[in-house]
């Protein structure tokens, strides 16, 4: 094969090219791929020059690039290599722009592995000393600063351990002048950094054997922490212990782990993930790298060598998970295979239509289905983006009906029928027939259709929610314990479904009453929790990696709303300007940094739950400023000018075909990427 070697050769030991690679590595992997038997071109992607090397690169017309440059300049620099080969549709080894862009923003990266519910040290993103001021006052110390942008160890020190709000400043402001794109404030964990290399085919699943960085003959080497000094100055005091000394059960852990991370980041062929280890054998993601260094030595070809495989052939194998899945088995030269261009896809509408009117006493059976009228809104609108629209209801031909349709993405609205896993099989029926689909999948909708499962989860990460006893019916009644007044509704609803005027009990007496009340009506766990006395608001969600939150937004109660009022069944089906108790108030300002708090709150809640494309989340802030989670959609309504999340939109600026764009587009993306992979 005609092989392009693209890099970035080190020139100098100056901080900005600390990433790149130095003429002997150059050297190295160049006589690695040409030990294949295989032509190889040098291609340096100097900043100075890159026109002459981007001509170069035309005129080689290669069977495959080889990319190791790391790029010179902003907080995409990464993405420059494999964005310029997608243009000049030339197949390349390595992750894509978007596994380099996203890999090299930490906070980004860490906020997208904990979503597959990988365990990441709890952190900040700041990029000026007023943020950093007002982080000071709630991190948990010790705490760690490095870059958020940066590879290489680069701004890590002994001065990166912060013990106090002064010594975090005092370094956070000293970073801030260097890397102004902005830091990474973490909470510091104690331990031992493990390292796993990922190389696919090799290994299981791809995933090498862990190794770790032993420091010797360094005075004081920062807790044990890999600094840019002992990278760059003092590497001979540094050695790799490969494999790691880890017991059987954190190998299978880490393993585990890079099987969720590696698809989440959208990285290929190679790659290498950072892990902190802490002395009571709790595992913390810290960070990857799409693009780690090939330098003979490092840590990879430790890994490598426990499976018999010396520098040349480790090379090699990197180039052909490339080979393999893009396709490119042949030996000899041939021209790249160009993507084809993808259609839009035929997108299939999945409801629940509501037959019955509020005035029927089975109304409540039907409350969470969507109108006709909405059906037809999300068709027009959808229809209106240039798509293909099919209507499918979600009932018990759901799976047929979609096989015939042979549509590419669904638009999923369905809450689903009978039992608590219900909003789930829209999901897992789309998932079982290879069918795209928009919003959250389908263990997310299980775990967060069951109330007392979702506060459990969210406790347990560090989220406020009210105190709660679980009633299933049981002789002896609903256990003690809880303040009053207590609020009593069923486990597995929604639409505010048993909220009303019973609801909020004052007595553990009234407490027993209503919850056999609920009971016999509902048929399923009764949720007791503690009544907040406080504002409520609700709160949109769009995205994945990058959030936009919509809101806050203020469900204001007047007086006619009681001593202690509720967002009752019946409010929420009479129309919000008509509504005699409440009112909708958005856009709402509680302070600066209660804004703050509450829009981390809303992402740490979308985050820990596995949500995805959008959810909408219902909070209360007593009057102490403390913020409780109350529960969370990831289905909500989509009723124009009806439902809470487009009246949420609307008031913060967001059109009703902005909102459904900004929900579908993700899907849409989704299935792309699928299509494109097939395309090869």
């Amino acid at each position: 094969m005609k092989i392009a070697f693209v890099f970035n050769r080190k020139t100098n030991s100056s901080l900005e090219q600390a990433e790149f690679d130095t003429p002997e590595t150059v050297s190295a992997i160049h006589r690695a791929l040409a030990s294949g038997n295989h032509e190889v071109i040098d291609i340096d992607m100097v900043g100075e020059n890159l026109p002459g090397a981007i001509s170069k690169l035309i005129a080689t017309q290669p069977d495959i690039i080889f990319n190791t440059a790391e790029g010179y300049y902003g907080v995409g620099r990464e993405s420059l290599g494999p964005t310029l080969f997608e243009q000049l549709q030339l197949p390349y080894v390595g992750s894509g722009p978007y596994g380099c862009f996203l890999t090299l923003d930490k906070f980004l990266t860490k906020q997208m592995v904990a979503s597959r519910k990988v365990p990441v040290v709890e952190g900040y993103f700041v990029n000026t000393v007023d943020e950093l001021n007002s982080i000071s006052r709630e991190m948990l110390y010790p705490a760690f600063v490095k870059p958020n942008y940066e590879g290489s160890s680069k701004g890590i020190t002994k001065r990166s351990i912060c013990k106090d709000a002064d010594e975090l400043i005092s370094y956070g402001t000293d970073c801030l002048k260097i890397f102004t794109q902005g830091i990474l404030i973490e909470r510091y964990i104690a331990g031992r950094d493990i390292s796993v290399p990922y190389i696919a085919g090799l290994g299981d699943s791809g995933v090498l054997e862990s190794l770790e960085y032993v420091f010797s003959n360094v005075k004081d080497s920062a807790d044990g922490v890999y600094d840019y000094d002992l990278k760059n100055t003092f590497d001979e005091s540094v050695s790799v212990r490969c494999p790691a000394v880890i017991d059987s059960f954190t190998k299978l852990a880490l393993i585990e782990m890079m099987k969720r991370i590696i698809p989440a980041l959208g990285v290929v062929d190679f790659a290498r993930a950072d892990f902190r280890l802490s002395p009571e054998g709790e595992i913390y993601f810290l960070e990857l790298n799409a693009l780690p260094s090939l330098q003979p030595g490092a840590g990879v070809f430790d890994a490598t060598q426990c499976l018999g495989l010396d520098y040349n052939q480790t090379i090699l194998k990197i180039l052909e998970a490339a080979r393999t899945r893009l396709k490119l088995t042949g030996k000899g030269s041939r021209s790249p295979k160009r993507l084809r261009t993808l259609k839009n896809p035929k997108v299939a509408l999945v409801y629940n239509l509501k037959r019955k009117e509020v005035s029927d006493p089975e109304y409540e059976h039907e409350a969470e289905f969507d109108s006709q009228q909405t059906v037809d809104t999300l068709r027009r609108t959808l229809e209106g983006f240039g798509l293909v629209v099919a209507l499918v209801e979600a009932n018990k031909e759901l799976t047929e009906n979609l096989k015939q349709s042979q549509v590419d993405v669904v638009f999923n609205i369905a809450e689903g029928s009978n039992k608590r896993a219900r909003e789930a099989q829209v999901p897992a029926i789309c998932d079982l027939l290879g069918v795209e689909h928009t919003a959250s999948d389908a263990t997310c909708l299980a775990i967060t259709l069951d109330k007392a499962i979702t506060k459990k989860l969210l406790s347990q990460d560090g989220i406020l929610t009210p105190q709660y006893r679980l009633y299933q019916g049981s002789s002896r009644g609903v256990e003690s314990g809880l303040r009053f007044p207590v609020i009593c509704k069923p486990n597995h609803e929604g639409t505010s479904k048993g909220i009303g005027d019973t609801c909020v009990v004052k007595t553990q007496e009234e407490l027993e009453q209503e919850a056999i009340r609920q009971w016999k009506k509902f048929r399923e766990p009764i949720l007791c929790e503690e009544y907040i006395e406080g504002r409520e608001f609700t709160i949109g969600v769009l995205g994945n990696s990058t959030l936009k939150v919509l809101g806050p937004m203020e469900i204001s109660f007047n007086s006619q709303g009681g001593k202690y009022p509720v967002y009752s069944f019946e409010a929420k089906h009479v129309e919000p300007t008509a509504n005699p108790i409440f009112s909708l108030v958005c856009p709402v300002s509680l302070g600066r940094e209660l804004d703050r708090k509450i829009v981390a709150f809303a992402k740490k809640c979308f985050w820990s739950l596995g949500c995805r494309d959008v959810a909408r989340i219902d909070f209360r802030v007593d009057n102490a400023g403390n913020i409780f989670f109350i529960e969370i959609n990831p289905l909500p309504g989509l009723a124009p000018n009806f439902s809470d999340l487009v009246i949420l939109a609307e008031k913060s600026g967001m059109a009703y075909d902005g909102l459904i764009r900004r929900i579908l587009t993700p899907a849409i993306q989704r299935w792309r990427n699928v299509e494109r992979m097939k395309s090869w």
